[in-house]
């Protein structure tokens, strides 16, 4: 019986590791197509050159900045749970 307990425990552990990082990586995912989407975005209205399609693109080019900024702070939360034997070279 405290077998079973035990097999039971350590297979809902490595499910919740399955599971973060399954959330991890739709996290970076979603992140690169944002910023993908941005950077084309971004490149079509500095092709336009007017001065709407400039402040535009400007905002933009902020909000992909903040994107960039939260992909690697998801990194920073995210990846240590992942490497918990890497070494700190």
């Amino acid at each position: 019986m405290l077998s079973l307990l035990k097999t039971l425990l350590e297979t809902l552990n490595l499910y919740f590791k399955l599971k973060n990082k399954s959330f991890y990586t739709d996290l970076l995912e979603t992140s690169k197509r944002k910023q993908k989407d941005l950077i084309n975005e971004i490149e079509k209205l500095r092709a336009n050159g007017d001065s709407d399609s400039t402040d535009r693109a400007d905002f933009l080019q902020s909000e992909l900045i903040s994107e960039k900024r939260d992909a690697k702070h998801f990194s920073a939360i995210y990846a240590p749970s992942e490497s918990g034997t890497a070494s700190s070279d």
